[in-house]
């Protein structure tokens, strides 16, 4: 359930890759000085363009640019990488996409941090570039567990900067004006668009279909405006009603499409801006969170308060039949 990480050691030895190590080797890490990093993203359609690797593709070049910042400021850290991990819910209903249920992805991470946790690592960071309400919910559900058993800092990395960052949800917040796009031009660009196709041209430029420059700008935002609807209402913390507003028709839009955004514009120019500046942010909350000036509450999503009723079992199956009335071909 793994795909194999592409990133290399530093020349100092502090960012290793745990399946390049002997037993011996792991077993002489300093667990006082040593964190666990893993993604957890998954393998979806991205739009006609973009690899099904998107999400762990820039959730792994995230982590890539915040621990070059990050072992800078703090030479006693030693970083070990796991391959990443694609079991992920609330994917894109679209051939293509692998779909697991919010269950299993905290019993895979659970597990994960169980095992480290019984051999002696305690700090363990847990990436991912996908936001789909029921995965957040779940990476959080399992970092809470093993951190409340076994005495660990396990946490979701993803919702510590939805905190921080964009605690609507919404990227715009802190990368409009970026290289020319405003803050107006990112509304509704949440998957497949402007920002994800420039991190991915910068990122694995080889892998995006040129094609994407003659994709039309389309949302949810922009279908909601042209019928005169009630635009979503978004905020710091989104309302349950306002939520069971927007989780049916976001479904429903991207049943029907399977991008968000201004593709069409995207450059690996601004990949670059935007990977900078969300790699530095990175940089900045983790070592917040190394140094204890973060505590585990502080990587809780906006979503936590609702994790008791999103994260009931058999609720996607209700979802499919009900929101998307159609039954999902995944």
């Amino acid at each position: 359930m793994a795909a194999s990480s592409t990133s290399t050691p530093t020349d100092d030895g502090r960012l290793l890759e745990w399946q390049t190590l002997t037993g011996p080797r792991v077993a002489a890490l300093d667990r006082t000085r040593t964190v666990v990093a893993v993604t957890c993203s998954p393998l979806e359609v991205h739009g006609p363009h973009l690899p099904t690797l998107a999400d762990v593709g820039e959730a792994e070049g995230l982590f890539t640019r915040a621990f070059s910042h990050l072992l800078e400021r703090h030479p006693e850290l030693v970083i070990v990488r796991l391959p990443p991990v694609y079991a992920a819910a609330d994917v894109l209903p679209h051939v293509g996409s692998l779909r697991f249920s919010p269950k299993v992805v905290t019993a895979v991470l659970e597990e994960l941090g169980t095992t480290l946790a019984r051999q002696g690592f305690r700090n363990v960071w847990v990436g991912n570039f996908h936001a789909g309400p029921r995965h957040v919910l779940a990476i959080e559900r399992a970092c809470e567990r093993v951190s409340r058993r076994h005495d660990a800092r396990m946490i979701s990395v993803f919702s510590l900067l939805a905190r921080r960052i964009a605690p609507s949800g919404d990227l715009a917040e802190r990368l409009g004006g970026l290289g020319g796009p405003t803050r107006a031009d990112l509304v509704g660009d949440q998957h497949a668009g402007l920002v994800e196709t420039s991190l991915l041209l910068r990122l694995h430029r080889a892998l995006v279909d040129p094609a994407f420059t003659h994709l039309p700008a389309a949302s949810l935002e922009r279908e909601l405006e042209a019928a005169g609807a009630r635009p979503l209402q978004r905020g710091r913390v989104m309302t349950f009603l306002e939520m069971l507003r927007a989780l049916p028709l976001q479904a429903r839009y991207y049943a029907r499409l399977t991008y968000a955004g201004t593709p069409g514009r995207a450059s690996p120019e601004l990949g670059e801006l935007y990977l900078d500046v969300l790699g530095r942010e990175t940089a900045d909350a983790l070592s917040d969170v190394w140094t204890g000036r973060a505590s585990l509450e502080d990587a809780r999503s906006p979503l936590w308060p609702l994790r008791h009723v999103l994260l009931r079992e058999g609720l996607g199956r209700v979802f499919d039949r009900i929101v998307l009335r159609r039954r999902s071909p995944i």
